[in-house]
C-alpha cells in the first residue's frame, strides 16, 4: 500500500553502521519515497533506491536543495542533528515538514527545536523532549526488520560483548563486564567486538577472552559467533543491539533501565543497577547513567553459564519478531497516522 503522504529520508545508506541499519528498515518496512544519501568515508555507501540522492560526506544548502527539488517529499526524517543540516533553511522557502529521530543522550533543545516535530523511541526521550519544551513530540516504538538478522539456534555457553562506539563514555560498561567474566569459572568463553578500537583496561592477559575489530561488519556477521549477548548498557538512545541479538538467537542480559528493558521483557535477563547518576561530557548532554555492580553482574553470568542455551534461543528469537515490523502489531499503522499528522 502507497504511502499517503511522500517520505524522504536523510541518513547513511550502509549496512555497516547502526544508523545505516535503522534506515534501512525505514526505508523497506515503512515505505519511504526518496532518500538523501550521506556518504560515510569510512563505512561505505551503498545504492539501495532508484529514488535516492547521494550527496557528499557533509550535507550542505546546495545538495538539500537539489535533492528537494528532484523528490519533492511532504515529510523529511532524519536521525542526528548532523543529517539535519540544510533542512532548516530549506523548509523555510518550501512547502514540507520535518521530523528528526534523535538518541535522548545526544537531545538538547537548540538543536531540535526548530523541526516541526521529534519522534522519540523510548519513554526516556520523550520525557526529556517534554522537559525541553520541544513543541510537538510523539512517542513511536522502533521495531527491528527480522532478514538482517537470521536466526540460528544457539547451544553453547560462549558469551559475546558488543562494544560498537560505546567506549568513548562507556555506555556497555565493557570494563565491568570483563571483570565479572574473570572471576568465572576457566571453562568460560568471552568474545568482545568493538568497531572503532578497544576501551581502555579491557584488554586483558587471559586466553579465555577474545577480542575482534568488526570495522566494516554487517548485521549477520556481528551476531554469526557466540551463544549468550551480555550488554549491560548504561544509558540508551535506540540501543537495537539487545533486539538484534536476541533475532539472531542469542539470549540477552541487559540492564534494568529504560530503554534497555523496553526490549527485554525477561526478568530473569535484566541486571538492577547498583546507583543512577546524572552524566555530562564533550559526547553528552545530559543523561542518566545506570551503573551496574560486577558482583551483581557475576551472579547472572554464572547462572547463565548453567541455562539449556537453545530452549532461551528460540524464546529469544520469538521475542524479538514480537516486536518487529513483521509483528501482530500494526507498527506501519501507527507510524504513517503520526507523519500525517505532523503534515497537516
Amino acid at each position: 500500500m502507497a504511502p499517503s503522504v511522500r517520505i524522504g529520508l536523510v541518513s547513511y545508506t550502509n549496512l555497516t553502521s547502526g544508523i545505516g541499519v535503522f534506515a534501512h528498515e525505514l526505508v523497506k518496512y515503512l515505505g519511504v519515497d526518496s532518500v538523501l544519501s550521506v556518504q560515510n568515508l569510512v563505512k561505505g555507501r551503498e545504492r539501495w533506491m532508484e529514488r535516492q540522492y547521494d550527496a557528499g560526506e557533509c550535507l550542505n544548502r546546495e545538495t538539500v536543495n537539489r535533492y528537494l527539488s528532484k523528490y519533492h517529499p511532504d515529510i523529511v526524517l532524519f536521525f542526528e542533528t548532523p543529517f539535519g543540516r540544510g533542512l532548516e533553511e530549506a523548509r523555510e522557502r518550501r512547502n514540507f515538514r520535518v521530523a528528526a529521530i534523535p538518541m535522548q543522550e545526544t537531545m538538547h533543545h537548540k538543536d531540535f527545536s526548530w523541526c516541526d516535530a521529534i519522534i522519540c523511541c523510548c519513554k526516556t526521550a520523550l520525557e526529556k523532549a517534554r522537559d525541553l519544551d520541544i513543541k510537538r513530540a510523539y512517542g513511536l516504538f522502533l521495531p527491528i526488520g527480522m532478514d538482517l538478522f537470521p536466526f540460528r539456534k544457539r547451544k553453547g555457553h560462549t558469551f559475546v560483548h558488543n562494544v560498537g562506539y560505546g567506549w568513548r563514555t562507556d555506555r556497555r560498561q565493557t570494563k565491568k563486564v570483563v571483570e565479572a567474566f574473570r572471576g568465572l569459572p576457566e571453562d568460560a568463553r568471552l568474545i568482545v567486538n568493538a568497531q572503532q578500537q578497544f576501551p581502555r583496561a579491557t584488554v586483558v592477559d587471559d586466553s579465555r577472552i577474545e577480542h575482534r575489530l568488526q570495522s566494516f561488519a554487517r548485521p549477520e556477521d556481528i551476531f554469526a559467533e557466540g551463544d549468550i549477548s551480555i550488554l549491560p548498557i548504561a544509558y540508551g538512545g535506540y540501543e537495537r543491539m539487545i533486539l538484534e541479538s536476541m533475532a539472531s538467537g542469542m539470549p540477552c542480559l541487559t540492564t534494568d533501565a529504560d530503554p534497555m528493558n523496553l526490549f527485554q521483557h525477561d526478568e530473569r535477563f535484566l541486571v538492577k543497577p547498583m546507583n543512577s547518576r546524572r552524566v555530562t561530557n564533550p559526547f553528552l548532554y545530559e543523561v542518566d547513567y545506570h551503573e551496574v555492580s560486577v558482583k551483581a553482574l557475576r551472579k547472572k553470568m554464572r547462572w547463565l553459564l548453567e541455562i539449556d542455551t537453545a530452549k532461551f534461543s528460540k524464546a529469544a528469537r520469538a521475542q524479538a519478531v514480537a516486536q518487529s515490523w513483521e509483528s501482530k502489531i500494526d507498527y506501519r499503522a501507527e507510524w504513517m497516522r503520526v507523519l500525517e499528522e505532523i503534515c497537516e
